[in-house]
């Protein structure tokens, strides 16, 4: 319904555009005929003949087009050649006129936009996989659309700026996606963009604006409160507002970094293994960091560090403020009214005996100021940075900081989180909760395998095809053990596979890093970590019975159904 609906406006605008034109090359052109048709001519013996309807219409059609093949059927009379004189100019400018008019309606924004709205809305209703609707396509949306794609979604993407949206086009990877020009907070282009469709997943508002975001979330829960939504917010009113009223999931990227933050206070080698699981797979591990303990000083006390200052408090680290609004300051005792870029600000913020500095301010070029000057008065500071823009990514890395908040990286990694491998988000919030010595049995086992990179995750889930294997090994009477999958099949020496398993869930129960000797059973989720290898290795085993069997019994077993059940048989006598 909704394609009809794009084409009926295309041929409305065409005709609107369209209608002078056509009407006056209609009057010029069979005017022109009827005149050709009615003077008579003459043959080549001198007799009088009349031109017939199709040969005037051929005449006058390669005449105003300026083909000209010559006089046809014969020659004319002196009278004939006067009236096509008479007609040449007309025609000429109205076929003129109307290619003219064509050339400039697909030119025209206007229906330029009905056409891409046509052909999106087309795309969106012929997807026949799963896909999440991304509201916004700054650098966010890029690295969600991306990884989203390299996962096996689909992805339907709506952005207000329309030389982002051409864009898209220039990247291979992801040119085929649907994307489209648009107000994300208006009911009817979410419905263009596949709000109804059976096959949306959920979607992701990801835009700058957070009136926008709240939008979207509430035209979504309204119309589908079925459907997930994740929600970007950086203000805590909105957040709340998101919340209030069943938001799945609100993303405030401040308020994630001040929590990790946080948790490198309390826990180091938790915040080590968080940040692998979370981190894109095949990148440099990051070592452990140990935030110091004292005083600390925070330059900005806006959005971020706000959320920083709570975080310090909670930890009951002293904290001083440097910020260039007084309003702020007022409740703060020794507060410093100042940018933090100068090193007189620094010092008065007593910067010489401080442990740590945060560089929270909007302005990246200031946020690299700070850290600089402070550098030079105290190089011993633990150094946190705030980061609003990806194209100064190189210069936040040469500039030494500790830790950088980079707040389209949070966004995004946590959406994915949510949306890919929400097993994940249940490990990790296991993980914060658990003693400290089982964050370092996770530690200890993932840089036994990892080898300096960080590791993919990945679910497999034990139904249909990948619980070929374990059916057929229940009905010889075999039990499959998790360290049965966790093996190179296909090698004689049979070693481990590069990956652990940190969970284990089995309907409501959840088992946290299982045994290699926990017993699998057909509708296990089991989540992995590990190198990329490794999952297609227990796809592999689990899709073939032989492997999966061979692995549990230690011998390699025929292929075919008969002689594995001789084998069995076999082995039971």
């Amino acid at each position: 319904m909704k394609t009809s609906t794009g084409m009926n406006d295309i041929v409305w605008l065409t005709m609107r555009r369209m209608r002078t034109p056509l009407m006056l090359i209609i009057l010029v052109y069979f005017g022109s005929v009827m005149g050709m048709v009615i003077i008579p001519g003459q043959d080549a013996q001198g007799n009088p003949v009349q031109v017939s309807f199709l040969d005037a219409a051929y005449f006058v059609a390669i005449m105003a087009t300026t083909i000209g093949f010559g006089e046809i059927p014969q020659a004319f009379t002196g009278a004939q050649r006067l009236y096509v004189y008479l007609i040449l100019l007309p025609n000429v400018v109205a076929w003129l006129y109307s290619v003219g008019t064509i050339l400039g309606l697909f030119l025209d924004p206007q229906f330029r936009g009905v056409l891409q709205r046509a052909r999106f809305t087309s795309r969106v209703e012929k997807a026949r996989r799963g896909f999440y609707m991304v509201c916004g396509f700054g650098n966010t949306g890029n690295m969600i659309v991306h990884a989203l794609h390299k996962r096996g979604f689909g992805a339907v993407v709506l952005e207000q700026d329309q030389d982002i949206v051409h864009s898209i086009a220039l990247i291979s990877e992801i040119s085929h996606l649907p994307a489209l020009t648009g107000d994300a907070s208006a009911r009817y282009t979410l419905e263009l963009a596949g709000l109804h469709s059976p096959y949306c997943l959920g979607v992701i508002s990801i835009t700058s604006s957070d009136h926008v975001n709240l939008t979207v979330a509430i035209t979504c829960k309204l119309l589908r409160p079925d459907l997930p939504v994740l929600a970007r917010s950086e203000n805590e009113r909105v957040t709340a507002n998101m919340a209030s009223f069943g938001t799945d999931y609100v993303v405030d990227p401040y308020s994630i970094f001040a929590e990790r933050l946080f948790l490198a206070f309390d826990s180091p080698v938790k915040y080590l293994v968080q940040d692998w699981l979370i981190s894109v797979p095949g990148s440099k591990l990051r070592e452990e960091i140990s935030p110091p303990a004292g005083r600390w000083i925070i330059c900005g006390l806006g959005r971020f560090g706000s959320r920083i200052a709570e975080r310090l408090k909670e930890a009951n680290m002293p904290y001083t403020v440097v910020d260039v609004h007084p309003d702020r300051l007022r409740q703060l005792d020794g507060a410093v009214l100042g940018r933090g870029t100068e090193a007189e600000t620094l010092m008065q913020a007593g910067v010489k005996d401080a442990v740590g500095l945060v560089a929270g301010t909007r302005d990246d070029i200031d946020n690299l100021s700070i850290i600089m000057t402070a550098r030079e008065l105290n190089p011993e500071l633990f150094f946190v940075a705030r980061q609003e823009h990806q194209q100064n990514d190189g210069l936040f890395d040469a500039s030494g900081a500790d830790l950088i908040s980079r707040r389209a990286l949070i966004v995004a990694r946590r959406m994915l989180l949510m949306t890919t491998t929400p097993l994940l988000q249940t490990f990790l919030q296991h993980l914060i909760n658990q003693h400290e010595d089982f964050a370092q049995r996770v530690a200890a086992r993932l840089q036994s395998f990892l080898q300096g990179r960080a590791p993919a995750i990945w679910v497999t889930e034990l139904t249909g095809n990948m619980a070929r294997g374990l059916e057929d090994a229940k009905s010889l009477g075999v039990r499959i053990q998790l360290s049965h999958i966790t093996r190179y099949s296909r090698e004689t020496k049979k070693r481990p596979l590069p990956c652990i398993c940190l969970l284990l869930e089995r309907g409501a129960s959840r088992t946290f890093l299982p045994d290699a000797s926990q017993e699998l059973h057909s509708g296990d989720r089991l989540l992995f970590a590990g190198r990329d290898g490794a999952h297609y290795e227990i796809e592999w085993t689990l899709t073939e019975p032989h492997a999966l069997t061979g692995n549990a019994t230690g011998r390699t077993m025929p292929r075919g159904y008969l002689w594995r059940w001789l084998s069995g048989r076999r082995s039971a006598d």
